[in-house]
């Protein structure tokens, strides 16, 4: 490669990439400040829904466990009832 044609091959991306920068901005749709605001409003959104769901699965989680502990409970009263019985006989 020539000097001549690096300095082409550079000037044309450059000149690309102004043109492409160019359009860029004639044409989109939002301003950068519109823009940040609906990508803050989404992500806000979703933590909130995040949230929301962390919540339900511990209250899930504290229901699952009281069941649980229920259930141990009535399987070691049942289990000394028996070995009371099996004492007496």
């Amino acid at each position: 490669m020539t000097r001549a044609y690096k300095a082409g091959t550079i000037l044309t991306f450059v000149m690309g990439a102004g043109v492409g920068a160019v359009f860029a901005l004639l044409f989109a749709p939002k301003s950068g400040e519109e823009l940040r605001g609906d990508i803050a409003g989404g992500v806000s959104n979703e933590v909130k829904q995040l949230q929301s769901i962390g919540k339900n699965i511990k209250q899930s989680a504290q229901k699952t466990a009281a069941l649980a502990q229920d259930h141990i409970k009535d399987a070691m009263e049942a289990g000394e009832e028996a070995y009371n019985r099996a004492q007496k006989a």
